[in-house]
């Protein structure tokens, strides 16, 4: 009586082989778009919280006839901006919202995150710096 050979199963090395250079291939693809949709939503949150800031500088504008200056820093104790504009941003965990409004008819807002990302807008024009 004869024995029936089990055939051996799984992937031969070759399969496995192109499998993971499809999946590099992937990676390498998708890593650097992943990290440009997080960069651009952090820009966009700075400029969120620069844009918040309009109302307040328009209404201190009315009533005073200039723009304040000053800077929101929390870290180091500096809370100026809140001060002479009664805003305050929200969520905006350590970053640094500096103005300064000596231009007259329009002050410009300079935001860095924690990170170091670095937004700048001349307001209220809202054009960049």
């Amino acid at each position: 009586m004869g024995r029936n050979l089990i055939s051996a199963r799984g992937f031969s090395l070759i399969e496995l082989m192109v499998a993971a250079a499809v999946l590099a291939a992937l990676v390498a693809v998708a890593v650097p778009a992943y990290r440009g949709y997080v960069e651009s939503a952090a820009t966009g949150a700075l400029v969120n919280g620069i844009t918040t800031m309009a109302p307040f500088q328009e209404e201190v504008m009315l009533r005073a006839g200039a723009y304040a200056s000053g800077t929101y820093n929390v870290a180091a104790g500096d809370t100026s901006l809140t001060t002479a504009i009664g805003w305050q941003p929200t969520g905006e965990g350590g970053t640094v919202f500096v103005v300064d409004a000596s231009a007259g008819t329009s002050y410009r807002v300079t935001a860095t995150d924690a990170q170091g990302r670095s937004v700048c807008r001349i307001l209220p024009a809202r054009a960049a710096c």
